[in-house]
């Protein structure tokens, strides 16, 4: 997934659940600052992808290039 549609999915679920940032961050036991550099892809955070993924309910990629 490219970092934009990364960070579209991200803003579109926040908006639909009206969490913050700063719900996700604590929810997943980091920063908001990580979290928001995850997000616009400042930062890599590969192994938090998913779990964002999964706890805003929309479909992250495996690494391995799963379609």
């Amino acid at each position: 997934m490219e970092k934009k549609q990364f960070h579209i999915n991200v803003l579109t679920a926040l908006i639909m659940k009206d969490l913050t940032m700063g719900d996700v961050a604590k929810e997943l036991g980091i920063s908001a600052s990580y979290l928001s550099d995850i997000v616009k892809g400042n930062r890599k955070g590969e192994k938090h992808k998913r779990r964002i993924a999964e706890y805003l309910g929309f479909y992250y990629p495996n690494q391995e290039g799963e379609a």
